[in-house]
């Protein structure tokens, strides 16, 4: 049985309904601060997508005591590092800083929750910063649309149907007022956690210093989570497109499986491993080292809170038949579903599972985030120290039964993307 080391951290909610979290580490001078505001893109309501992502932007246009651009450049003064990030279920904005610089972190974070400047200017600069970011990362780049399109024709709810970006026509009729109402609903004290990691000082005195900047700050959030239901799929989805930056076939298939921390997400988390990770892999075996059909390829879920896809994308070399390779992967997934795993190959995945879990406790900033995302997805933050467990425990038996469940054709949707002109 492995033995990881043991995350100690304190819980914390202020009175404003902030929760913290405080995990103290002396190996290096770094202090990790991450917000993270429960509000990702399924969150939004149709007709006004892109608002999450959005305001990853607008929360760098200055605050009261922070000029427009020049939170960056405190922290890159500081000799940190510093960025934002939006998925479907949440946002978050961290620094990574000398721990002496400790309070200057927590003091621009505390601006920006207070005193975000949502002006008329930052509103539509930021607007056309997004819409260009959405025609570089994807309208122009090979792929992009079909990543888009694929969850769009996975997903019969909205909410995880729809880009994290948004929807071009949507952020070009949106007004001040309406990200305005946005920003007030979502972005406050009482929807937030903020996690300190790292050489914070002690306990006491780290959660003082969050007090002081963070305590005065008044809660005026009202959000409404958002519902992420799925209905069952019955019959398989198929669509076919051309992409014209393309340059060879690609193929993107997903089965529809229960949420993040089911047992089927453990399982099919295990499975994603032993068909896809390392050269010696079945999957990398079959498609690039006995046959070299394909350039490259992924597997596993898709790692949303909600309702999530058990995930397979691979692009096909040149002059090779994509039914071919597709037939390959039917053929070692109808396997999975008859026969048990080996307990050796099962012991390998653990075995992988296990080392990038304990690989990440190498640092202090992966640790702030795993207790951010365990508090956040799960309600729990103390899965930090229990979560590795849980892939551990799965045995050949949870494989099969998920395989034999999920990995179905009815579930499964399909979409082939071809090079050429529409």
């Amino acid at each position: 049985m492995f033995k990881t080391p043991r995350v100690e951290f304190e819980e914390h909610r202020l009175q404003n309904g902030l929760q913290v979290l405080l995990h103290r580490d002396t190996r290096v001078p770094l202090v990790h601060l991450s917000i993270h505001y429960r509000v990702g893109s399924s969150y939004e309501t149709q007709g006004l997508s892109g608002f999450a992502h959005l305001f990853e932007h607008m929360m760098f246009q200055g605050s009261e005591n922070v000029a427009k651009n020049e939170h960056g450049g405190y922290i890159d003064n500081a000799g940190g590092r510093w960025n934002a990030t939006t998925s479907k279920d949440r946002t978050n904005y961290y620094e990574t800083v000398p721990s002496h610089y400790l309070e200057l972190a927590l003091w621009l974070e505390a601006d920006r929750m207070r005193s975000l400047n949502v002006t008329e200017e930052n509103f539509e600069n930021q607007l056309q910063t997004v819409i260009e970011e959405k025609k570089q990362s994807y309208d122009n780049r090979p792929y992009g649309l079909a990543t888009l399109k694929f969850e769009e024709l996975a997903y019969e709810n909205w909410s995880y149907a729809h880009p994290i970006i948004g929807a071009v026509e949507d952020l070009e009729n949106s007004t001040l007022e309406d990200a305005a109402k946005f920003h007030q609903t979502y972005y406050g004290p009482g929807n937030a956690t903020l996690v300190l990691s790292g050489d914070t000082g002690d306990e006491g005195t780290a959660l003082k210093k969050v007090e002081q900047y963070f305590g005065a700050l008044s809660d005026q959030t009202h959000p409404e989570l958002p519902d992420l239901e799925e209905p069952e799929q019955i019959a398989e989805k198929v669509e076919r497109m051309t992409d014209p930056l393309a340059v060879l076939p690609a193929v993107y298939a997903g089965y529809h499986m229960p949420a993040l921390g089911s047992p089927e997400f453990y399982a099919l988390s295990v499975l994603g491993v032993i068909l896809s990770h390392g050269e010696s892999s079945r999957l990398h075996r079959k498609l690039i080292y006995h046959n070299n059909w394909v350039t490259s390829f992924s597997v596993g879920p898709n790692q949303y809170k909600g309702p999530e896809l058990f995930f397979i994308w691979f692009q096909v070399q040149s002059a090779v038949d994509v039914d071919q390779v597709l037939k390959a992967i039917d053929q070692e997934l109808k396997r999975v579903q008859e026969e048990k795993i080996p307990a050796q190959e099962i012991e390998k995945a653990k075995n992988q599972i296990a080392f990038r879990f304990v690989e990440q406790m190498a640092k202090v900033a992966r640790i702030g985030e795993l207790l951010a995302h365990y508090a956040l997805f799960l309600d729990d933050p103390k899965r930090i120290n229990h979560e590795l467990d849980r892939y551990l425990a799965v045995t050949e038996n949870d494989i099969l039964q998920a395989a034999q469940k999920i990995l179905n054709l009815q579930n499964r949707t399909l979409l082939f993307v071809e090079p050429g002109v529409d």
